[in-house]
């Protein structure tokens, strides 16, 4: 019975895009080879407000960090999802863990559905405000990508709805408004705009305080990377993930932040007490489309599946400190120990300013393997394209 599902299951996915699907793996995996790569470069904190006396809410965190020299893909810290993409991409193999099963089942009806944001301009969801962009898209992206759909919403944010804010009339909204705050008032602490299934931070990045025709491009991305606010939230969650789960294999723990065209992912192990941010990954396929990007399904998949497909820290990286429990030495025992979910309070600002990104990333073995294993299917798939077009100009003639 079971194999019966899988094979349906892989028949019913038959027209989804493999090349781009398999494109969208080789981002994962492969560094200065293709457009779509997602790398994570760790960061070194060099001053912030983490042990402030009074503590410190998330809009007025203050984090300054510079990078590490060397950087890898997305890929080496979720190389349990890697191989269950590559045996996919391979020979349509799914994977026997139950939980796995279920969440890849989740992947494959996403990639045979819509994979956008019924909205009737595109140009009007992409100047929707930063908090209704980031709800449309744990609705229509996050929480169908999630084994549970389940989310919540910070119920102290603006443009609330009974519904979806896409407009259809048929759209459910599965989460629901509540109390998102975290932390502890003496150290830094406020709400989440959106957590999803009680395991994933979801941060609206404000574009900036201006309108956005009034700053670069390069400042307006800008403002989505080396943001203190998603990075105190992010470190933030992460202690208190271990606080609620210190059964975890490991404590790298993933935090989204959300742009109006792209997202970012930023980790924090508080074990090893490493902190890494990603590069941006487009929410769309272009600037005028509502269709979610193939990087941004596989990358928002992993991270919203985290507990199932995350194996953690590769060896080598482990050494990148980013210094937070030197900085917050004082206090350090509040993050370990007393930080608390709902009842703590939150408000928003910041502002951009250009980064630097690791000049060197590294891939492992698996990377590797994979890289070969998805081209092998690619060039497969070409071949199969130019023996058909042959075949087809020979009936012709």
């Amino acid at each position: 019975m079971a194999s019966a599902v899988k094979k349906m299951r892989v028949e019913d996915v038959e027209n989804y895009d493999k090349r781009r699907f398999c494109m969208a793996i080789l981002g994962l995996c492969v560094a200065d080879a293709y457009n779509t790569q997602i790398t994570l470069t760790p960061l070194k904190i060099t001053n912030c407000n983490a042990a402030s006396s009074g503590g410190a809410c998330f809009s007025k965190a203050f984090c300054d960090t510079e990078s590490f020299d060397e950087g890898m893909v997305l890929g080496d810290v979720f190389q349990t999802g890697i191989k269950t993409l590559k045996n996919f991409a391979k020979n349509g193999t799914l994977p026997e863990e139950r939980r796995m099963f279920l969440a890849f089942d989740k992947l494959l009806n996403f990639l045979n559905g819509e994979k956008s944001i019924r909205f009737n301009s595109p140009q009007n969801l992409h100047a929707l405000p930063e908090t209704e962009l980031a709800v449309l898209v744990a609705n229509h992206l996050l929480g169908k990508l999630a084994i549970s759909s389940c989310y919540l919403v910070d119920k102290n944010c603006t443009g609330k709805r009974d519904g979806c804010c896409c407009g259809v009339d048929s759209c459910r909204m599965t989460g629901e408004y509540g109390d998102t705050s975290i932390g502890n008032s003496e150290v830094w602490h406020g709400n989440l705009d959106i957590i999803i299934n009680d395991d994933l931070a979801v941060e609206a990045i404000e574009n900036s305080l201006d309108s956005p025709g009034e700053k670069s491009a390069v400042e307006v991305k800008a403002n989505l990377q080396r943001n203190p606010k998603i990075i105190a939230q992010t470190i933030v969650f992460s202690f208190l993930q271990e606080k609620r789960h210190p059964e975890r294999e490991h404590f790298l723990t993933p935090c989204i932040g959300i742009g109006n065209s792209e997202l970012i992912i930023l980790f924090y192990d508080t074990e090893h007490d490493v902190l890494l941010e990603s590069s941006r990954v487009p929410l769309f396929e272009s600037p005028v489309s509502c269709k979610f990007s193939y990087s941004s399904i596989l990358a928002c998949w992993l991270v919203v599946n985290y507990k199932i497909f995350c194996s953690g820290l590769v060896e080598e990286f482990k050494i990148c400190k980013s210094n937070f429990f030197s900085h917050a030495r004082e206090k350090i025992n509040i993050y370990k120990d007393e930080l608390k979910f709902q009842n703590v309070n939150s408000f928003q600002s910041n502002e951009p300013k250009l980064v630097k990104v690791a000049s060197k990333v590294k891939t492992t073995p698996l990377m590797h393997e994979t890289e070969k294993t998805v081209l092998e299917v690619l060039l497969s798939l070409a071949s199969a394209d130019a023996y058909s077009n042959s075949a087809s100009g020979s009936n012709s003639n």
